[in-house]
């Protein structure tokens, strides 16, 4: 089951035998949910197959779409390291999703046990605070036009849209939520590239017609999506 997740290629052979007969394999249709914000977290989960989306309630109360994660991302890992143990986040399948299941007290006796494994831990940790940065810089450096076309371009990526019809299922509220610019510009955005034909606005997705058009607008001369 752990062969082919690169997440935990850093581990070595011995750590994997200890590790595998502690993973679950788990498969949820699309638009479930796998938890929701504010129960215990008593298990973290590495993504197969699928995508899902990180959904917090938001300030007054509308789900806001925090991050859209794709295969070999692992999420769930804050509610089991840290001390409050509980989900400061809501995850739900956007596609047919498997993922593999660990639970908190597994977790707690490896990391003791093999403590090698905590280095993969500290990779994740490392990469969600790298994204994080990331954003902030651009908020703060960025307009919102060029934000959202970067945001579009790299759900390119995620989704792999070159090999799905250049669909995105994403709707206006979800690209607003996902990069942090109000529904009322995003939309105006939308409708400026529509007019020039980089994208089109069909109902719960973005259908892109010209990518390359895109990637200019987000200011990145070289392939991201």
């Amino acid at each position: 089951m752990l062969e082919d997740v690169a997440i935990f290629g850093s581990l070595t052979e011995r750590e994997r035998e200890v590790l595998g007969p502690r993973c679950r394999s788990l498969r949820f249709p699309k638009g479930a949910f796998l938890y929701h914000e504010g129960q215990p977290g008593d298990a973290l989960y590495v993504l197969r197959r699928g995508r899902v989306g990180i959904w917090s309630g938001g300030e007054r109360g509308e789900p806001v779409l925090l991050n859209v994660m794709r295969s070999g991302e692992m999420f769930g890992e804050m509610a089991v390291l840290s001390g409050q143990r509980l989900r400061t986040a809501g995850v739900q399948a956007l596609s047919p999703v498997e993922v593999i299941q660990i639970l908190r007290e597994d977790i707690d006796t490896l990391r003791v046990t093999h403590p090698g494994i905590n280095n993969v831990f500290i990779q994740v940790l490392l990469g969600h605070t790298q994204r994080l940065s990331k954003q902030v810089a651009e908020m703060a450096e960025l307009d919102a036009a060029t934000r959202i076309y970067r945001q579009i371009t790299r759900l390119g990526a995620v989704f792999d849209a070159s090999r799905n019809g250049n669909e995105l299922p994403i709707n206006q509220h979800q690209l607003a939520s996902l990069t942090g610019v109000g529904l009322r510009i995003t939309n105006k955005v939308l409708a400026e590239a529509r007019a020039e034909g980089s994208l089109r606005t069909e109902r719960g997705r973005l259908v892109i017609t010209d990518w390359a058009l895109v990637r200019r607008r987000a200011g990145w001369r070289y392939r991201s999506g």
